[in-house]
């Protein structure tokens, strides 16, 4: 019969239930993406923050992050990203509009 239970050294994977957003998953880079394909916004924001740990791998995650389709996700990348001096990340913010997150507040009227 073959033994299932987990030895000293083997990760675990754990069930349905997503992590804690401030909780630890080990992996490193690995783990990190798979936090970043999950659905829960919060828990993909902070894989981000995470992700910059990780050199080169991390900033192209960050960079893939500015075409995610929801819109807090895409906007903490470009907020960690915007500051960075490397020319792959200047020409990804350069073809970033960060101008979409901006928000009317009131009109003049009047004016034209």
């Amino acid at each position: 019969m073959a033994d299932n239970q987990p030895r000293e050294y083997d990760a675990i994977i754990g069930g349905q239930v997503p992590p804690p957003v401030n909780g630890l998953v080990l992996g490193g880079i690995e783990g990190v993406i798979r936090r970043l394909a999950g659905a829960d916004v919060e828990q993909r924001i902070a894989a981000l923050k995470d992700a910059l740990q990780y050199g080169e791998p991390g900033l192209e995650l960050l960079i893939q992050a500015l075409q995610d389709t929801t819109e807090k996700v895409n906007q903490t990348a470009y907020l960690l990203l915007r500051n960075r001096r490397e020319s792959k990340v200047k020409q990804s913010i350069w073809k970033y509009n960060p101008w979409r997150f901006l928000k009317c507040l009131g009109r003049l009227y009047g004016y034209s």
